[in-house]
């Protein structure tokens, strides 16, 4: 291929499709290209996509999109061996226009974000390895691809192909990543019938749910898990970190068999049909991990940019990827017009990235991941909460006591200003 593009895009998951779609837009010439056999054929299971990310890149999506279920439930589930305490935040009003947020599957919604860009004007080409990016100087004017297909020229190339992101490595935007900044997650998608689904989620027909939690069920590895109800299959998983994984050799698939042994999880899911397993790395370190996100002639989005929050009560991947996308195609419109797509003419990219949900979510939780990094938030805390709520609940012979005796009874004083002040540390960032 000797053309000349005004974008090329490496990568066509949620940030690349994205990216694409946003310059398409805008009347530039974009391909894309992704190394699976089909777009979305990589990707596992499914998550949580936020409507109003998707809204602004795709005005049309509830009525175009592949979407599994408006989530009406979003469930926080601590654990401490057969005993979990469930907070339900429950609103019909996520239900309706303008929505909060749907159950999607991967493989198909990446599909049709892919198509979205194809309609909209871009190239999108599958089994396409690129190799490297092509420089003059110090700007990047184009990527090689592997085979035939030849070298691409562009104007602005923008960077989406994951955690693990080689160029991004190559156009000398990031250096080794650390091992403490990366987890692993480990995914399952499970048939169900729909009444099932309903019946065990608690959910009204054709509603959703999605579940995170936190506890011992991982046995000195930290980490969460993730459930999601969608038409008539169950995402869930867990997500670990890397080192804790090593240290205590502990194998992934393991970590998942132990949360899905968790009473109320295994009662979701009995029964149901193993459709998909899988297995990918998950940047995690936050704010303080990312790369540069943009160079001469090249921006970074999504997973390749470390674009993802996870505070334990949250986890942003995709709805950032997507939101940094649209950010990468308006930026690189922005830079073609003016003439200049150096890196102070790509410094628009910055600015929306900083008035979007993804650089804002980054740094408003930027403290999370140096909170998550203490084993007593999925250990000990799982356990006090429980044992305090056991106590609280439980009526027996003699006296009851109320929750200040209650709490006395279970916390030193030493421990009771380890918990304020991790309080504080969490109230800083969640």
């Amino acid at each position: 291929m000797s053309e000349s593009f005004d974008v090329a895009v490496v990568g066509a998951g949620p940030a690349g499709s994205a990216a694409a779609l946003s310059a398409a837009k805008q009347g530039l010439r974009v391909l894309m290209l992704d190394r699976g056999e089909r777009v979305g054929a990589k990707n596992l299971s499914g998550g949580m996509i936020l409507s109003r990310v998707l809204e602004q890149l795709a005005p049309d999506y509830a009525v175009t999109a592949p979407l599994e279920r408006p989530v009406e439930h979003q469930r926080l589930m601590v654990v401490d061996g057969d005993r979990a305490l469930t907070i339900d935040i429950g609103n019909a009003g996520f239900v309706g226009p303008p929505y909060n947020g749907f159950t999607v599957l991967r493989r198909r919604f990446d599909a049709w974000l892919a198509e979205q860009a194809a309609a909209a004007g871009a190239v999108v080409l599958s089994e396409a390895v690129v190799d490297d990016v092509i420089t003059e100087g110090s700007q990047i004017v184009g990527i090689k691809v592997r085979g035939p297909d030849g070298d691409v020229r562009a104007k602005v190339v923008v960077l989406a192909d994951g955690v693990n992101s080689l160029l991004a490595k190559k156009a000398g935007l990031r250096g080794p990543q650390q091992a403490h900044d990366l987890s692993l997650g480990v995914k399952e998608l499970l048939a169900l019938p729909k009444d099932a689904i309903e019946a065990r989620f608690g959910l009204a027909p054709g509603r959703g749910a999605a579940y995170a939690v936190i506890g011992d069920f991982l046995e000195g590895v930290r980490g969460g898990g993730f459930v999601y109800a969608n038409r008539e299959t169950v995402s869930l998983g867990v997500v670990a970190p890397l080192t804790d994984l090593a240290a205590l050799k502990v194998p992934a698939d393991e970590v998942l068999e132990r949360f899905k042994a968790i009473p109320g999880i295994a009662r979701l899911i009995e029964g149901a049909k193993l459709l998909e397993y899988g297995a990918h790395l998950v940047p995690e370190g936050g704010r303080r991990a990312m790369p540069r996100v943009l160079g001469p002639g090249v921006l970074v989005a999504g997973d390749a940019a470390g674009l993802v929050v996870n505070t334990g009560l949250l986890m942003m991947g995709m709805n950032l990827a997507i939101d940094s996308g649209r950010c990468a195609g308006l930026a690189a419109a922005h830079a073609i017009a003016a003439g200049d797509v150096s890196a102070s003419g790509l410094g628009e990219y910055r600015r929306l990235l900083g008035q979007s949900v993804g650089l804002s979510a980054l740094t408003a939780h930027r403290r999370a991941p140096d909170l998550l990094r203490r084993k007593r938030i999925f250990t000990w805390y799982p356990k006090l909460v429980n044992d305090l709520l056991q106590d609280i609940v439980a009526v027996g012979p003699g006296r009851k006591d109320g929750l200040i005796k209650i709490a006395r009874r279970h916390l030193s004083a030493r421990q009771m200003m380890t918990v304020a002040a991790d309080v504080l540390k969490a109230a800083r960032s969640l």
